[in-house]
């Protein structure tokens, strides 16, 4: 799979000919994970059971104790935000739970048989505000940071800014139960990563944005053990 730089994907303002060779580079070693002989492993929780589709987690930081803090929640950002459909990453709070489903049109997987690495899936919160139109993540361009940003909601969340088309799924990093959660463009079939990046203190956390370097490593942990803590 040839990788091609979405239009809507901001890198620098001005991008010379040895950075650009490195991002190709970096997104060539993210797509070669993808590859048939590292797809399909199963995806263990912090328990090491495996990820169910439809079963409640928190997705926290990747550390050598099972994480209690680092978890994810909705804020609004932005002068112009009616209502909180941003996903943060905040180091105080356990975070909101989520749950992990199978697009509709995908085919041949089956939820008995749990989640799978570098598979489509749906990422979406067990909760939403009454403004959202929508739990299930999405990807949305911030023109004023420069970035491509996590959100949840729809089009009447987000008006006048371009919603990203494109599958959300789950790459192993390290042996154990750590891992990294990726974004495929529907347009172009190129994927990125998910990483952290604090834009504003105000905001309440770090956004998730779409990048080629600097992954968010991440574990899963079964909700049903975890008090939720949110904000």
């Amino acid at each position: 799979m040839k990788p091609t730089k979405h239009k809507k994907y901001k890198q620098s303002k001005v991008m010379n000919p040895t950075l650009s060779l490195t991002l190709s580079f970096l997104l060539f070693t993210f797509l070669s994970n993808l590859s048939p002989n590292n797809a399909g492993q199963p995806v263990f929780d912090t328990n090491g059971k495996p990820v169910v589709f439809g079963k409640q987690y928190f997705i926290s930081p990747a550390t050598d104790n099972i994480p209690t803090k680092g978890g994810l929640t909705l804020n609004k950002v932005g002068d112009d935000s009616k209502c909180p459909v941003t996903v943060l990453q905040n180091n105080a709070i356990t975070g909101l739970p989520v749950k992990f489903t199978i697009p509709q049109n995908t085919t041949g997987i089956g939820p008995e048989i749990g989640m799978v690495t570098s598979s489509d899936l749906e990422i979406e919160f067990i909760e939403k505000p009454d403004c959202a139109e929508s739990s299930k993540w999405l990807v949305f361009v911030d023109d004023k940071i420069q970035e491509n940003c996590v959100g949840i909601g729809g089009p009447a969340n987000y008006p006048g800014v371009e919603i990203i088309s494109g599958k959300f799924l789950v790459v192993t990093h390290t042996q154990g139960p750590s891992y990294r959660i990726g974004f495929c463009l529907d347009s172009s079939g190129d994927c990125f990563y998910v990483g952290l990046q604090e834009f504003n203190s105000g905001e309440g956390g770090s956004r998730l944005i779409l990048t080629i370097a600097g992954a968010y490593n991440v574990v899963f942990v079964d909700a049903d053990s975890v008090k939720s803590q949110s904000i």
